[in-house]
């Protein structure tokens, strides 16, 4: 019998459009850790992975290693002991992908931040709230307006979102003040707040809000209080999925 003819993209890397999807994903917020690039790949997954929340590590390997041969992505590595091995798009990723953003490596400084923002972006995600999430790294695009928020929520009939997240587990009197200049900046140009912040730093937050306020302040935008115009959140998130 005649062999059928072999493929010409026989043996050659196929990107798949969940490849497409994961590394934009991670180009819109940076970077990304293993351990959330598992739960990622499982949002994206076009069939029920066997644990829904995350898939096997092996699977998470398998993609990255594709993403490395393809070279959409520099080699991984930590960044901070305390976190897993991190991914990020490489040059030629963000090029062949035609994404507008410029090469960015992740740095201990700021590693944190980022992993407390993705972990917020994917439980909104698997909590499948009708919204769309517009990452900081587009709207520098298109503004430069300062301070910018951590993201942009859009709804079909809800005001539009400025989210915010504080991963710091206490804050100094200076970073209080600083926090306090980004809220009331943020409040001149959004309707709504969205804080997400340890249980330990809102009442401290809240009351240095509620101080401001105390001198005659109002929002710009809402011509209200400051407080009646944000909406709290634990870090953690999960009560989000009950409070749309």
């Amino acid at each position: 019998m005649q062999e059928r003819a072999r493929r010409r993209d026989a043996g050659m890397l196929q990107v798949t459009e969940r490849d497409i999807l994961a590394l934009t994903w991670i180009a819109e917020q940076y970077c990304m850790s293993y351990d959330q690039l598992q739960r990622l790949l499982a949002l994206l997954s076009p069939a029920t992975p066997k644990r829904p929340e995350k898939v096997a590590p092996s699977t998470a390997q398998n993609a990255v290693e594709r993403w490395l041969q393809l070279g959409y992505i520099d080699l991984p590595h930590k960044v901070i002991r305390e976190h897993s091995t991190y991914v990020w798009l490489s040059r030629k990723g963000l090029r062949e992908l035609a994404l507008p953003y410029a090469y960015y490596q992740p740095k201990p400084s700021t590693v944190r931040h980022l992993y407390a923002v993705n972990t917020i972006r994917l439980h909104l995600q698997r909590a499948a709230l009708s919204i769309e999430w517009n990452a900081q790294r587009a709207i520098r695009l298109h503004t430069k307006e300062r301070p910018l928020p951590d993201a942009e929520l859009r709804g079909r009939s809800s005001p539009l979102i400025a989210l915010r997240v504080i991963e710091q587990p206490r804050l100094t009197m200076l970073m209080l003040q600083d926090e306090l200049t980004t809220v009331k900046a943020l409040a001149s140009r959004y309707p709504r707040l969205w804080y997400f912040v340890p249980a330990q730093v809102q009442e401290p937050l809240l009351t240095a809000i509620r101080q401001h306020e105390g001198s005659g302040y109002v929002s710009q935008s809402s011509h209200g209080l400051l407080s009646d115009y944000i909406v709290w959140y634990s870090l953690e998130a999960q009560q989000i999925a009950r409070q749309e």
